[in-house]
Formats: structure tokens, sequence, C-alpha cells
């Protein structure tokens, strides 16, 4: 996965990563009051044919992203294993 940063998206944007289609739709920026940056991202994934309805995963930080995102395509991937729809 080559992002650099999360404030340089320009959605829809769509890339691979550990062999799963992931499309980014939305990318919010916000400041919660400690003055932390936190991003809400609205994206969905693809694996083997079957794509995840729309869903969103906040995130501190683009490497927060990644290591959030890779849990979530870990689950996609037991769900098709197991042979259920997501």
């Amino acid at each position: 996965m080559s992002l650099k940063s999360l404030d340089a998206i320009i959605p829809p944007v769509r890339f691979r990563i550990d062999g799963c289609d992931v499309t980014i739709y939305e990318v919010l920026k916000s400041q919660i009051v400690s003055g932390k940056t936190w991003y809400h991202i609205c994206l969905d994934l693809e694996y083997k044919g079957k794509r995840t309805r729309r869903f969103s995963l906040d995130a501190y930080s683009t490497e927060d992203f990644k290591k959030r995102l890779l849990i979530e395509i870990s689950k996609l991937k037991w769900i098709v294993l197991l042979g259920g729809n997501p």
C-alpha cells in the first residue's frame, strides 16, 4: 500500500492490499478537544468477488489506518472462507 498521508486523498480511491481491493469513498479530517487529529474514513472491501457494504474506520494516522484496515481484511477473509456473505 503506497498511501503516504490521509490528507492527500481525493476520493474515490481504489487500491489492492493483502489480496483485497479497497475503495475509499470519503475521508473526513477532524480535531478532538485535546488537539489530536483523527480521520473518519468511509470505505468498502472486495475479496474473491464478495463485496462488503460501505463502513467507516476511525484512525489517528496513516499507520493506524493500515493496522485497522488489515484487521478488517482478515475478518472479511474469514467470512468468505467460512462461506458467509459479508
